[in-house]
């Protein structure tokens, strides 16, 4: 329920879309022989280079264009609770690639052939070249996504992020922006394009093309993944799809029930401490219920004991379509969290309900954001902003990250989220915020609100701490805050908290503000009070300064108002005002730009107390290696005592993944004041020997005290249905060791087969796929009796490839939870090419244990040579060339094509069936032409070569006598 959306309404069903696209999307198409135009010397593009000025376009050759489909209204009704399948169009919102300029190249890596066919469009100059196909073939870490017209991804030993933005015209690799220019990013519904000089500079890549050729030859500036693996390039060639290749969309719709999938990690070990016989485990799982997703976390303590329970139940909707005219975006029951107000209440966790209407992936800049994720056993993370490494995590907390008080910059925000595994994987999960001042649209209005009881999970397994010091846990939170746009530069909102602080004080809280800019700085108001008397008041000033990202914030407090946003502070001790400020900029040294980002804040107690904090944190890749630093100062006044104390803290870390095989991190902390000394020094280095099996070594030496020294080796071997790490630890200080194994594996619920299946991780934290690949004999895009599956189709997109069975079905999961996925299907291994299938490249949302069922109708094809013959006054028969002709099938869908000069066309790609042969009509009617008799084809489905077939025509006389139109 959860504010579930009606069925669609007039969207075709998935057979009827397949069926269509199989007749008229990708059409089959009419192939005329032309010469290749010779062109000039190919030019070498490189970021260090001036590129030349584009040359004019190709002239264009004809393509023909298939007539529209029929309507299948008549069949959407029996198809309504089937999943919807449709291919995507071009977005609107995007540049499209001019189609009249469209490039095949074949492309060389250190004279090796990766493939025939590039597609490429524009310029031979300068072209426009498929991103998504280019990081295939070079196995690079890049993910292409052209319905939201973004392109993420890690480059080099050292992980440089990669970015493009479409919709805000951006793009980034690492801190160093590169510009664009009108016409230098296209998308189409497969694949996003960018222009050859600009690739090269976000990518370690030069490109040379031979325009006369149709050739391009890449050069690497670095090592690339695909010549430390040459021998991967056959299988990638054979699966990768086109990049000109159409993208189909399957939706994948809530249901009342769905049995749920599992992630499942289990530790045993051995050790000298207590307990001597360590258990472990962690379960997560996810599926559908009450037409929402639901999702649970089950996790224990050493000992094996039940200690930590999740359970929540939430529906997100990128359009706002929940809960009707409210237009709701994410409305979550369970295990939720509230919202924060501008000043009091922070966002806190608990059971209860909590439902937002503002989009998912913006935000205000004067709020802070909270970043929470799953964290399995053994895992740590590390956060991302703009490039500068802004946290780290080792440990769960109730089974995931948490990175609070997150601030942010005016404009786009890149995050990065970086985890890391105890078997030496690595994943990364990248999120774009756009940070405004917060201004509304005129009428637009936002809605936040949550109710729970505070720290309390839905279902307790534990008994609470009677020591803790929160007095809050378990007492009501009600929080709302609603915003509404009164003009375009004006915008207001009001809040309201009913809750408890830690102290154990219940305050009923209220807030007002306004947001506008000044002189184009965003500008925000915001004032407070409680019904203790407590009041606060902020002012907010955010913008470019010198050419710095700069958020400078100045709040005062009377009456002993408690604001939670204040993380750094003393909670116990009421503040009377706060001063803080942000700066984030970029310095360039010669060719390297290094982003810094800078934090100082002052706090004024109402006691007389003070305190200072200065951060200073930057990253930078240097050659292969990846190095942070930062730099923490804080002095604390104490105004009983006239004491104060001085502290200044900072890390060195460095990061790499050398030659695609080590994986190495090592971190330094140091305590710089008041005494110069080495804290903490930590090494940790994975080593991939294979596709099965990886070894961790690892050193920890804690300085300061109590002094350890901790050794770590581990290996770990993968198969498809887990991962097994075993791993050893020895403390040389304490003279204490460990050893343990850990098992992680998947359950995933088999709906066809109506059983669970064992996988490996990834099926209950995210999405899986059930794909069945048939043969559609009758062209209805549906498996009906008598119809046989298809096995061999590779599917692929997950952290496994899957192959289908002799029923033609493959189930794949670890698709993850993000907005989209995508599955790429092969048929190179199939004995029988000559089929035509839908899209090689699937597009879905997946969801925590959701699984999308994909039915993939190959339709048997086949070509003919169509002869068109002009008979003469004398009986002669001679080849009619341009003449426009179609073969129109039994459902009225038409391919069309033009003769060359000799009459004849050649008509390709065609599903089997039988077609009636027919003149363009405008052009019959305009020469007075027409068929002599009837003709139809017949294309088998057995691959058989269909006969050559000639038409006759002739042109009829004119009506007042004349001579007939000259042949």
């Amino acid at each position: 329920m959860l504010g579930a959306p009606g069925p669609p309404v007039g969207r075709p069903a998935a057979g009827d879309a397949i069926a269509s696209f199989l007749l008229k999307g990708a059409p089959p198409h009419a192939i005329s022989r032309a010469q290749t135009v010779a062109a000039g010397p190919a030019p070498l593009i490189s970021a260090n280079e001036p590129q030349p000025a584009p040359r004019p376009p190709p002239t264009p050759v004809a393509t023909p264009v298939a007539a529209p489909a029929p309507a299948a209204g008549e069949r959407a009704a029996a198809q309504a609770d089937r999943n919807t399948a449709r291919v995507l169009a071009v977005d609107p919102r995007f540049p499209a690639p001019d189609p009249q300029t469209l490039l095949l190249l074949l492309v060389q890596l250190d004279n090796l052939t990766l493939t025939d066919g590039l597609t490429a469009y524009g310029s031979p100059d300068d072209p426009l070249l498929p991103v998504g196909e280019l990081s295939r073939l070079l196995e690079l870490d890049v993910d292409v996504s052209p319905t939201e017209g973004r392109v993420t991804g890690s480059l080099g030993e050292a992980r440089r992020a990669l970015l493009i933005d479409v919709l805000t015209n951006t793009a980034r690799i690492g801190p160093a922006a590169v510009p664009l220019a009108p016409g230098d990013l296209a998308v189409d519904p497969g694949e996003i394009y960018v222009r050859a000089s600009v690739l090269a500079k976000l990518l370690p890549l030069s490109f040379a093309v031979d325009a006369g050729a149709l050739q391009m030859k890449v050069a690497a500036t670095e090592v690339l993944p695909i010549q430390s693996r040459l021998q991967r390039v056959a299988r990638l060639r054979d699966g990768s799809p086109r990049a000109a290749t159409p993208v189909m969309r399957v939706d994948t719709p809530y249901k009342l029930f769905t049995p749920p999938s599992f992630d499942v990690a289990l530790g045993l070990g051995v050790q000298t401490d207590h307990p001597r016989l360590p258990s472990q485990y962690d379960i997560r799982l996810g599926g559908d219920l009450l037409y929402a997703g639901l999702q649970a976390y089950l996790g224990s303590d050493e000992s094996g004991r039940l200690t930590t329970t999740r359970v929540l139940l939430e529906k997100r909707s990128l359009e706002g379509d929940l809960l009707g005219p409210l237009h709701a975006r994410v409305v979550g029951v369970g295990d939720v969290f509230t919202p924060g107000l501008s000043i009091g209440p922070r966002s806190l966790g608990g059971r209860g309900f909590a439902l937002s209407t503002v989009p998912l992936d913006q935000t205000n800049v004067f709020n802070r954001i909270d970043l929470r994720g799953e964290l399995p056993i053994g895992d740590d993370v590390e956060l991302y902003v703009n490039d500068v490494l802004q946290g780290a995590q080792q440990q769960a907390v109730n089974g995931r990250y948490e990175f609070l008080n997150v601030p942010l910059t005016q404009g786009i925000n890149i995050i990065r989220i970086v985890t890391y595994g105890p078997r030496g994987q690595r994943s990364e999960e990248t999120r774009v915020i756009n940070a405004g001042g917060g201004l509304l649209r005129p009428g637009q209005v936002t809605v936040e609100f949550g109710v729970v009881d505070q720290n309390e999970p839905l279902l307790r397994v534990s008994d609470i701490n009677p020591f803790a010091v929160d007095r809050s846990t378990g007492k009501p939170r009600v929080v709302a805050n609603v915003s509404y746009g009164l003009t375009q530069y004006l915008t207001v909102s009001g809040g309201g908290a009913v809750y408890t602080d830690q102290l154990g004080v219940q305050r009923n809280l209220y807030t007002g503000g306004v947001r506008t800019s000044i002189a184009g700085f965003a500008t925000e108001l915001d004032v407070a009070g409680d019904n203790r008397g407590g009041q606060g008041v902020s002012v907010d000033v955010a913008g470019r300064l010198f050419g710095a990202n700069a958020v400078l914030r100045q709040s005062e407090y009377r009456g002993g108002l408690l604001d939670e946003n204040n993380a750094e502070a003393d909670l116990n001790r009421p503040v009377s005002h706060r001063t803080e400020l942000t700066v984030d900029q970029n310095f360039r040294f010669g060719p390297q730009v290094i982003p810094l980002s800078v934090r100082a804040l002052r706090d004024v107690y109402a006691d007389g107390g003070s305190a200072w904090i200065g951060q200073v944190r930057g990253s930078a890749a240097l050659g292969s290696v990846l190095y942070s630093t930062g730099l923490e100062y804080d002095r604390i006044d104490t105004a009983a005592t006239g004491q104060a104390s001085d502290n200044l803290r900072g890390f060195v870390g460095l990061s790499t993944y050398r030659a695609y095989k080590w994986q190495v991190r090592a971190t330094v902390d140091y305590d710089a004041a008041p005494k110069l000394r080495v804290s903490g020094v930590e090494l940790l280095v994975d080593r991939t020997l294979s596709d099965t099996w990886s070894l961790r070594f690892g050193v920890t030496e804690r300085l300061d005290q109590p002094k350890d020294l901790q050794l770590v080796a581990g290996s770990t071997t993968r198969t498809k249905f887990g991962d097994l790490a075993l791993s050893g630890q020895y403390d040389t200080t304490q003279n204490s060791w460990r050893f343990g194994a850990q098992m992680n594996f998947g359950l995933g619920y088999n709906p066809q087969a109506g059983a669970y299946e064992l996988t490996r991780s990834g099926p209950g934290s995210g999405g899986s796929v059930l794909f069945h690949a048939f043969i559609d004999a009758n062209g209805n895009g549906k498996f009906d009796p008598g119809e046989r599956p298809v096995p061999g189709v590779v599917v692929e997109g997950a952290a496994l490839r899957a192959v289908t069975d002799a029923d033609g079905r493959a189930f794949v999961s670890g698709f993850g939870a993000g907005p989209t996925a995508r599955l790429l299907v092969g048929i190179g291994q199939l004995e029988n090419q000559s089929v035509k299938t839908p899209p090689t490249v699937i597009e879905f949302a997946p969801r925590p244990g959701g699984v999308t069922e994909i039915e993939y109708p190959l339709r048997p094809t086949g070509e003919v040579m169509v002869n068109i013959r002009l008979r003469r006054p004398d009986q002669q028969r001679v080849g009619l060339s341009a003449t426009r002709v179609r073969l129109v099938d039994d459902k009225g869908v038409a391919v069309e094509g033009v003769t060359e000069f000799d009459g004849s066309v050649n008509f390709q790609d065609l599903p089997a069936g039988t077609y009636r042969l027919e003149l363009d009509k405008d052009q019959a009617a305009r020469l007075r032409m027409r068929l002599l008799a009837p003709v139809t084809v017949t294309i088998k489905p057995d691959g058989s070569i269909t006969p050559d077939v000639s038409a006759d025509v002739e042109f009829e006389p004119r009506p007042d006598g004349g001579a007939p139109a000259p042949g």
